[in-house]
């Protein structure tokens, strides 16, 4: 639940690959009416929202559906107040905006105990070290868009 469509996009991209169907809501009052229609497993919500905030509405999630997964995003957390809320098991996990899509696909997968979680996760690590590798060794610029060239080792 997020009232950004930008951050709609961007969850439909980590998780596009995962054995999910992603439902969305922009506000508490549609994310209930989801939960009333259809049975959800996780739910994942920001809690910088309008109405209702985040933490708020999981903390009722929790309440009403205990057997629900709650994981909190948000990009100016109040670490205390998530400690607090992580501590009393009112929340499985929470990310910061951005997250780490790896992370995220990886609690998902331990929380909701999906199959092949194991292989899935080993080829995002070896994707995510070829991602690294060729970012190292893409030309570097400088502050003008100046090539940089390194002399050759030992010259």
């Amino acid at each position: 639940m997020d009232d950004e469509e930008g951050i709609h996009r961007a969850l439909e991209r980590t998780l596009r690959r995962e054995p999910l169907e992603l439902l969305h809501a922009y506000d508490a009052g549609e994310a209930e009416a989801i939960l009333r229609q259809r049975p959800v497993h996780a739910v994942i919500c920001d809690h910088y929202m309008p109405g209702t905030p985040g933490l708020e509405f999981l903390l009722h999630l929790r309440r009403t559906r205990p057997e629900v997964v709650a994981i909190l995003l948000t990009a100016q957390a109040d670490l205390q107040m998530v400690i607090t809320a992580m501590n009393e098991g009112h929340l499985h996990r929470f990310f910061t905006k951005p997250w780490d899509g790896n992370e995220l696909r990886g609690a998902l997968r331990e929380l909701l105990r999906l199959p092949g979680g194991d292989v899935v996760e080993a080829a995002d690590r070896e994707r995510a070290r070829e991602e690294q590798l060729v970012r190292s060794m893409a030309p570097q610029r400088d502050a003008d868009g100046a090539w940089i060239i390194d002399p050759p080792a030992g010259g």
